[in-house]
């Protein structure tokens, strides 16, 4: 995104990044380790034998979490390295009911809580779990693979955050909080960890007072590691190219603080995150006795080169005894480029390669925050809030197919299987061109409280967002007839058909395949493309209202109202959707008990959605729609246990009953299984009841430390279970079998197991580690996709073959870290 129509200087840029490449490589030489997070400036300490206490911002002011008035979980850096976390996908067992499944043609995540998400990952879509990084808003679902490193901590706000946290936080809302620049000492820390399929991960953390009033910190990590899903006989790929699942990320921070003046602070941050893997792939779900799970036929190696740069700043005034000032900005720059293989690696003779050409997510945001910081009855926070977008993408899709005879051919000499088709063989294409997709977004919020007396506290608050969302000149081609392809061992075909074979006299053995940095023209493509163009506007209220009881010191009792929105989308053709809307009602219990010895929180909660936001590949384009509406239905369980001083219990539980309301839809899948055709043949049916995606009826991680004297340190033993009933994992919103392949849109109730044993000093000056997660090696699948549709492979109309993303394997490793 263009900043005020200005750009950025190459060389300002190219500067920063060597800069902090030079302090992470400095960090890493010197071999210190992960270091102990030293607590904010002014942040009260625990008193002795009490549980560790995280500060969370969730309502905008500075709290602890127990007595935060909703569904927050905090981790500290050391929780997340003990629990082996290092991005959002490996913290899901830790809160409850979040969900992230990964994929692979835009290098993103799909992020779900309580059964709500977005299945949307492209720039035609907006997360329904918002993500931010010190406060600042990243609007792209691939900011949520950033990596968590020199954390103060992470805080995870469950259920609709729309008052303070505005629009596409329907599900909640994500902050990652790094370690602040301190003033006071010199301290660094750093770590080493490895494991199998050849993963090593370094981190680093320096912090430099240059005086009383400034401060410099520096923080790095490199996490890389083999793939997991190896190359079958026949596969396509060079020597040495990356498996699929293979990792190659570095996250780089450079942090200052300078306290100008007694009532007057800021912070400036630059951050930046590259991951250079493989990315993923969708394997098949119904395998043959001794198929291996994790290997596919492969024509188009994975290849993914994605980076996000980000600049922050902060400043904080006391303008008076009683009022605080706080102004945030940011500039981020997401910049894309990918390769996938689209078949799943299940067609032999076929290939469907996945690209993005070139893409540049350019946004910008400003907020400005008053509050009061007297101490008394009335505690209130008011701000302004303005965010800009401008996206830039060019997403292409080749498809081609060789004869019968030539891959027979292939097959027995035992070759390559080398997908070129020549004349009278098929091949077509998409692209999807969007120069110009941009959003503007201004908001104005308030909130306040009232103490009626020492126990009960009334709170209210609103906010009032506009928003505008524009596509110009946007382009969707289709070459030449998409998507008409030709099932494998047809002998007649249609019109359409023929138009997509090879044709003779034209110069290019691939007739209708773009390939990678092919120009889009109707001479190549034999088509004229389609308009993207589309403009819309909109605004929406949104309110809290909530009371808060607290009958002794540590125990707090609340209620509330809260209601947010999910903004509309543009989809391809220049069509729109409505804003889903949403009521949320939640009762809460937060609790020390047993002279602080249990921690027991529990929320119970009643989500209602009203124009419930779905996407869902139809034809081989991503669609958006309109539900009507869902109810989501829970209660999430958190508690930490510590009968003794050496023993920690803790865990999750969370029970959820997410359905859809009555709405009127057609079973996709179902009518291609029994050859028929939305639309036509196939019947409309009603929807409501059936559950949402990624909602089980009951979950639960439970956790077990024990610390055993070890000479002048302790030895630590840790054992986590998790464990989820069966949930619907599928596309659309039927979550019933698909006729002749029972369970594919279904994960069954599983168990999976993580154990570590971990040795620190008594002097705590660095800690050793070993670990096993996913010791029972239980495969777990994600987003269950028919990828042998008319339009995704040459199959027959009514054959149906199912495919999805699958968890990491079994993996071990060690861990060594020191501090100074």
């Amino acid at each position: 995104m263009q900043v005020n129509k200005t750009t950025l200087k190459k060389t300002s840029l190219a500067k920063t990044q060597m800069a902090l490449a030079i302090a992470q490589l400095t960090l890493l030489a010197s071999g210190a380790a992960m270091a102990q997070q030293a607590p904010a400036e002014g942040a009260p300490a625990p008193a002795a034998g009490e549980p560790e206490r995280i500060v969370v911002t969730a309502n905008r002011r500075a709290s602890f979490v127990q007595d935060t008035p909703l569904a927050v979980t905090a981790f500290t850096q050391d929780t997340l390295a003990n629990n082996q976390v290092k991005d959002l996908g490996t913290l899901t067992a830790l809160v409850p009911s979040l969900v992230v499944e990964p994929h692979s043609d835009s290098g993103g995540v799909h992020v779900y809580m309580r059964g709500v998400g977005s299945a949307n990952h492209t720039e035609l879509g907006d997360p329904a779990v918002a993500f931010y990084v010190d406060g600042i808003y990243l609007p792209r679902p691939q900011a949520a693979t950033a990596l968590m490193y020199d954390m103060s901590h992470v805080e995870v706000a469950r259920g609709p955050q729309g008052t303070l946290n505005g629009r596409n936080s329907t599900a909640g809302a994500v902050n990652l909080v790094s370690s602040a620049p301190n003033t006071q000492k010199l301290m660094g820390s750093g770590s080493l960890t490895f494991g199998d399929r050849h993963h090593v991960q370094t981190q680093g953390m320096i912090n430099i007072p240059l005086s009383e009033d400034m401060a410099l910190r520096f923080a790095g990590i490199k996490d890389s590691a083999d793939g997991t899903v190896d190359f079958l006989r026949g596969s396509n790929v060079l020597p040495g190219a990356k498996k699929y699942g293979a990792t190659d990320q570095t996250g780089m921070r450079a942090s200052f603080l300078w306290k100008i003046s007694p009532d007057l602070k800021g912070t400036v941050i630059a951050d930046y995150y590259s991951d250079k893997g493989a990315g993923n792939i969708y394997l098949p779900i119904e395998i043959k006795p001794g198929q291996d799970r994790r290997a596919a036929l492969i024509d188009t190696p994975g290849a993914l080169d994605q980076s996000i740069t980000t600049y922050k700043g902060k400043l904080v005034w006391n303008a008076t005894e009683s009022l605080e000032a706080q102004y945030m900005g940011s500039w981020s720059r997401l910049k894309r480029t990918n390769a996938s293989d689209a078949d799943a690696g299940l067609y032999p003779g076929f290939k469907s390669e996945n690209r993005t050409e070139w893409s540049r997510f350019d946004s910008t945001s400003h907020e400005l925050q008053l509050r009061s910081t007297a101490q008394g009855p009335v505690q209130w926070v008011g701000g302004l809030f303005k965010f800009d977008e401008n996206n830039r993408i060019r997403f292409d899709i080749d498809r081609s197919q060789i004869s019968e005879a030539q891959l027979q051919q292939d097959i027995a000499a035992g070759n390559v299987i080398f997908v070129q088709p020549t004349v009278g063989q098929y091949a077509s294409a998409m692209s999807f061109i969007q120069g110009r997709r941009e959003l503007s977004s201004k908001a104005a919020f308030a909130q306040g409280s009232y103490d009626v007396n020492d126990q009960t506290k009334l709170t209210a608050g609103a906010r009032y967002t506009k928003d505008r969302k524009s596509d110009t000149g946007g382009q969707n081609w289709a070459c030449p007839n998409w998507p008409d392809n030709v099932p494998r061992g047809a002998t007649v075909l249609t019109p359409n058909q023929i138009k997509q074979l090879v044709t003779p006299g034209t110069g290019m053995i691939n007739t209708h395949n773009i390939g990678p940095g092919g120009i889009v023209s109707v001479a190549n493509c034999g088509n004229t493309p389609g308009d993207n163009t589309a403009s819309l506007e909109y605004s929406q209220a949104t309110y809290l209202g909530r009371v808060e009881y607290k009958p002794m010191k540590d125990v707090l009792a609340f209620a509330s109202v809260t209601t947010g929105f999910h903004s509309p989308a543009i989809g391809d053709g220049g069509a729109t959707t409505k804003p889903e809307k949403l009521t949320s009602y939640e009762i809460g219990f937060k609790s020390d008990l047993l002279n602080k010895a249990l921690t027991l929180n529990l929320d119970a909660f009643l989500m209602k959605y009203k124009d419930k936001l779905e996407s869902q590949v139809v034809n081989n384009t991503l669609q958006n729609f309109n539900a009507a509406g869902a109810t989501v239905r829970g209660l999430e369980a958190e508690f930490a246990w510590r009968p003794t001083g050496a023993d920690r219990f803790s865990g999750n539980a969370t029970w959820l009953k997410a359905r859809y309301d009555d709405f009127l839809s057609c079973d996709v899948d179902a009518a291609r299984a029994n050859g028929q055709s939305c639309g036509t043949t196939a019947p409309t049916e009603n929807v409501g009841g059936n559950v949402l995606k990624h909602a089980p009826a009951f979950a639960t991680t439970l956790m077990y430390e024990h610390d055993f004297n070890a000479g002048k340190g302790k030895l630590t033993p840790r054992i986590a279970l998790h464990h989820e009933t069966k949930s619907f994992i599928g596309a659309g919103a039927f979550a019933r079998d698909v006729p002749g392949h029972a369970g594919v849109k279904e994960q069954a109730a599983y168990s999976t197991l993580d154990l570590s044993v971990r040795y620190e000093p008594l002097n705590k000056a660095y800690t050793a580690e070993l670990f096993i997660n996913n010791a029972t090696d239980k495969e777990v699948k994600y987003d269950a996709i028919e990828v042998c549709t008319q339009v995704g492979a040459p199959c027959q109309p009514n054959q149906q073959i199912w495919a999805a993303y699958y968890n990491q394997p079994r993996s071990f490793g060690g861990r060594v870290s020191f501090k100074f």
